[in-house]
């Protein structure tokens, strides 16, 4: 794998608050590509297109949901490094997505030790 500040990355929130947020958070390990999406389908959609190492999506938003846009991505890139995020995990969503492939969960807002680690471990 690249080394990490090559990573490309995709935040997919409903909140342009928690976007922007993720994007300092990530910027500050000195990662520049960045793409952001609103939804589950605006991910999808980025996903074929951007190609990211790594990819941060919310499980509640409108229009498409994280579940459903990590089913679409998954079922396009079995291999895709997915880190689903929420405010309000419950144990259900969490084995949900799990078992759909994503690689891990965090709770926001997302501390930076826990995304020092996910990423430390994309790469190494």
């Amino acid at each position: 794998m690249a080394a990490l500040e090559d990573l490309k990355v995709l935040i997919v929130d409903d909140s342009i608050t928690v976007r922007e947020m993720m994007k300092h958070q990530v910027k500050s390990k000195g990662i520049e590509t960045i793409e952001t999406a609103k939804n589950g389908e605006e991910a999808f959609e980025k996903y074929q297109s951007f190609s990211p190492d790594l990819v941060f999506m919310d499980i509640n938003m409108p229009v498409v949901n994280g579940v459903e846009g990590l089913r679409k991505i998954m079922s396009f890139d079995s291999d895709a490094y997915v880190v689903m995020l929420s405010s309000l995990g419950t144990m259900e969503k969490i084995k949900e997505t799990l078992e759909l492939g994503a690689k891990n969960f965090l709770m926001k807002p997302a501390e930076d030790k826990h995304l020092n680690r996910i990423m430390d471990e994309l790469v190494s």
